[in-house]
Order: C-alpha cells, then structure tokens, then sequence
C-alpha cells in the first residue's frame, strides 16, 4: 500500500471513529436547532389558544401594565425590569421582574416570569408554564447538562473537522461520483446516501459548524481574554466589544419613568422600527436607564439599540447603522446566519430541511461504522450491540420525546405546580425508555419502525387534542391573524406522515432482508 493510500485510509479510519463518537450528541444538535428555527411558532402555538385576544381593541399603555404589576410584585430595582412586548409572533406581552429577595434570603436570584394580556393588562401565567420551546432551545446549545455549553462547542468543533477530512477524503471523485447511488449492497446504499447528503448540505454545515464554534468555544476565550489582557477587567473587555455596561446602582432618589415611556415612542416614529425590548436598570431612581431594541429590517442583521439615561434625556450609548461597532456587527451577522432570522418563513422552512438532513447523515454515518465494525473478526459483536443501541436508542429517542414534549404541552392543566418541569422530566424520561427499549429489540429495523410509529401516534395525537380542548377557538384565532397554530397543526400533521412513510419503507426492506434469509437458510439445508 503506498503512503498516500495508507494516508488515506488512516483519516478515514479517523473520521469514522470521530463520528461515531460524538454522533448521538451531534444529532441532538442538529435535531433540536432544525425544531427551534421556529421558536416563536411554538411558543405561540402553545400559549394562543388559552387565552382570548381581539386584535381589534387597542392595548393598554405599557407604562400602565407596568405600574399595576410593580404593585403585585416587589422589585429590586438594584437589578432590571425587562420587557418584552407583543407582536406578530407573541401575542401577549413577556415581563421579566427581579424580586427584592426577603430578608435573611440567602438562595438564587428570584425573577417573576409573566406572561401579560396586552389589551387587558391582566397576568394570564407564568412564562415558565409554557416551556417546551425554551427547552428545545436549552437542548440545542448545552444539551441541558452541566457544562453542556462547552460540550456543545467541543462536538462542533470536532464536526467541522469532520467536515474538512470528508471533504478531503472524497475530493477526487466528489463531482463524479456526486450523483452516484449503488442498489447492489446495503452498505453502498448508506454509503452514497451519506456523501450525497454531505456534499449538498456541505456550505449549510459549514456554516453552522462555524458559528457554532464560534458562540460556544468564545467563551473560553472570553475568559482567557479578560483575564491575561484585561487583568480581569470583564467590563471594560465587553465595552470594547461593543457591549454597553450599566454598573450604577440606585442613588436612593425617586423619579418619575413616565419620560422613559414617552422616549420610546419617539424613538419609533423617528426609526419606524417597533421596539420590541425594553429593559431597565435601576427603574424608579435617579440613575435610572433604559436599553431599547428594535430590528432595523431595511439592513441585513442590523440592530436599533439606545441606551437612555431618563433624569436628563441624554444618550448613554447607540448602535445603529450610522454607530457600528466592528466585532458586535461580526456578532449578529453570525447570528443572523446561525438562527436563519434575516428572511421569512421559507428560509427557515429551507434551514429546517437541511438541518433535518444532516442529522439522518448523521445516523447513516453510524450506521456505516456498525456494518464495517461487524465485517472485522476481532471486534465483539457485544461491543457493535452496544454501539448500535445507543446510537439508534438515542437518536429515535430524542424524536419520539420531542414528540411527547408537543402533546404534553398541550393536554397538561394550565393550573398545574411546575408544569415546566413536567414536560422537562417526561422529556427525559422518554429518552431513557426509548435507549432501554433498543436494547431489548435484536431486530433494528423493527425497532425504528415501532419508533417512527409512535412518534406518528403521539404527533397526530396533539392534533386532536389541539381541535378537541380548543376547536372553538381556531376560527378565532385565524381570523385575529394568529396563524401560528394552524400552521403548527399542519407542521406536524406532515411530520407524523413522514414518519409512517419511513417505517412503511424500512418494513418493505425489512421483508426483503427475511426473504434473503430464508432463502439462504434454504439453500444451505439442501
């Protein structure tokens, strides 16, 4: 064997075990972020039909929602007030309150999570009842672990080199071969199927292996930075970064906010942006400032950002077109690209395509290192069972919890204690079963396919429970133009049917695999 085959052959050896290796956190990854693209939709799916809106009436003042709930709710104003208002996507109002913590409270910081009526002011729930959005988004960058953010930067790492060495080990033939598919042999079906995959979505990939890095592992360097260049100093080292720092604290004399208000209105009328943030530090005081964000959508991942000291009017800080700090832009415009943000539906209907189809490269790529592992004597086939139960376990797992998460969201009583933990823990407790259930079904195919049925069962499920709780309303909420829901019930009506065409697929494969069997079962008797 010459030096470069055996070079070759060595980063292919390399490649494999890489994949295998990160392979079931890399599709949780994947899987989660494809399913978070559509973040809002779910949150709105979720939270609309609870409650009654009319679109027709007007909303209340924010400063009076504000007003009446700082009288239900003690605020430590030496922390901030943050709102987040309705629009298109949220329908009601999102306020974050940091509590004044009673005396002789020594635990963690306690914030008041609302979810807010905008034309009633009325507090309709906790923002952590309805949690299976932000837990799919938890999951997507630190897998809901201890130190899972550095995980997650460490598995993005390792998939792009991954990416580069089968590029590299592919690069002769990959236009030649690009549309290659052999039907003689399992394995070069996979095979094909793998590389096919990873060459169209290769620019995808890269990019989200890219931004990945960049949003997990810059922490690190964040760290290094602050402490070898900044002797320590996060604050000053955020501030060239372009990040404002408000660290006054309250001087202990009341003014009034009402101008705050008044600020954000002009603010709108002069951008014709809706501010669609609004966070205070040290509200009600003489230091009172306030942090507004707006989307300035004439420009590609450009924000409004003000800064707005209200006992004098002035400016703390801007960022706008005109104010552009260079490493802060970099930073959004990767965020732009990470979340698919900067365009409408259809790029994220396209994002969630190719994500999805990364994650099936994923599984794939697996299953080739399994097929090669059962060919090489000297590997236990107890070790391959291994293997191949955790990698399916896992990776149908997380679907069919995913699926659970939907349902439960939907059918668990509003009024119920933790009911975010609830659906964080049947998440979990879904995923377990599924990996304990490989590994009593010898029979893989099998075990997919009764995974894909049940992820089916459980999505068509949420549907009618959907129309069942809150049939009434969904003429209502279409006519208001909260499409979000039916376009929810829709998203997932086809993804149960995706899942049964792929079962009723690997049935049919299944039944040609017994037939070969039997017949060279037969075969060897004569």
């Amino acid at each position: 064997m010459s030096e470069k085959n055996a070079g070759i052959k060595n980063l292919i050896e390399a490649h494999s075990w890489l994949g295998v290796i990160i392979s079931v956190a890399l599709f949780i990854v994947f899987w989660a972020g494809s399913v978070v693209l559509f973040h809002h939709e779910i949150q709105a799916w979720a939270q609309a039909p609870h409650f009654a809106i009319d679109k027709s009436a007007p909303d209340l003042p924010i400063e009076n929602i504000v007003t009446q709930k700082l009288t239900e709710h003690r605020l430590n104003n030496e922390e901030h007030l943050t709102i987040v208002r309705a629009d298109d996507h949220h329908p009601y109002h999102q306020l974050y309150i940091d509590l004044l913590p009673e005396e002789g409270y020594e635990g963690p910081e306690q914030v008041a999570r609302l979810l807010v009526h905008p034309k009633t002011g009325e507090t309709l729930a906790d923002l952590d009842d309805f949690y299976l959005a932000d837990f799919l988004l938890h999951l997507h960058y630190d897998l809901r672990l201890p130190g899972g953010m550095y995980l997650v930067g460490v598995v993005t790492l390792i998939f792009l080199v991954l990416m580069f060495t089968g590029v590299y080990i592919h690069a002769r033939k990959l236009i030649a071969n690009f549309f290659l598919y052999r039907s003689e042999s399992k394995r070069n079906k996979k095979l094909d199927m793998h590389n096919v995959i990873g060459v169209m979505s290769l620019p995808f990939g890269l990019m989200y292996a890219i931004t990945g890095v960049i949003f997990n592992i810059s922490l690190i360097y964040q760290i290094a930075f602050a402490v070898f260049l900044y002797d320590g100093d996060q604050n000053a080292m955020l501030e060239d970064a372009g990040y404002t720092i408000i660290s006054e604290k309250p001087a202990g004399k009341p003014l009034d906010m009402q101008p705050a208000f008044d600020y954000v209105r002009t603010l709108e009328q002069e951008t014709g942006a809706p501010v669609t943030m609004l966070r205070f530090y040290n509200y009600g005081d003489e230091n009172a400032v306030l942090q507004t964000y707006a989307t300035d959508e004439s420009r590609f991942a450009q924000r409004i950002e003000r800064f707005y000291r209200v006992s004098d009017a002035s400016l703390v800080s801007r960022a706008d077109s005109e104010h552009v700090n260079a490493v802060r832009s970099g930073l959004d415009v990767i965020a732009s690209l990470h979340f698919g943000n900067f365009a409408g539906v259809d790029l994220r209907i396209l994002y969630l395509l190719l994500g999805l189809a990364v994650a099936g490269m994923i599984v794939v790529g697996n299953l080739l290192w399994l097929d090669k592992r059962a060919l090489q004597k000297n590997v236990s086939p107890r070790a391959i069972s291994l293997v191949a139960n955790l990698t399916l376990g896992g990776c149908a797992g997380v679907v069919l919890a995913t699926a659970g998460g939907f349902l439960l969201e939907r059918i668990l009583p509003l009024g119920l204690a933790a009911r975010g933990d609830w659906i964080a823990y049947s998440f979990g407790a879904l995923l377990a079963l599924t990996v304990a259930t490989a590994f009593f079904i010898p029979h893989k195919r099998h075990f997919l396919r009764l995974a894909l049925w049940a992820t089916a069962g459980l999505l068509v499920a949420t549907v009618i429970a959907d129309w069942v709780m809150f049939g009434s309303r969904m003429g209502e909420l279409w006519q208001n133009g909260f499409h979000q829901v039916i376009g929810m019930q829709t998203a997932l009506l086809i993804s149960a049917g995706v899942c049964v065409w792929i079962a009723k697929v690997l049935g049919r494969g299944a039944s040609r695999t017994e037939k070969v069997e039997v017949a060279e079962l037969t075969l060897a008797n004569q």
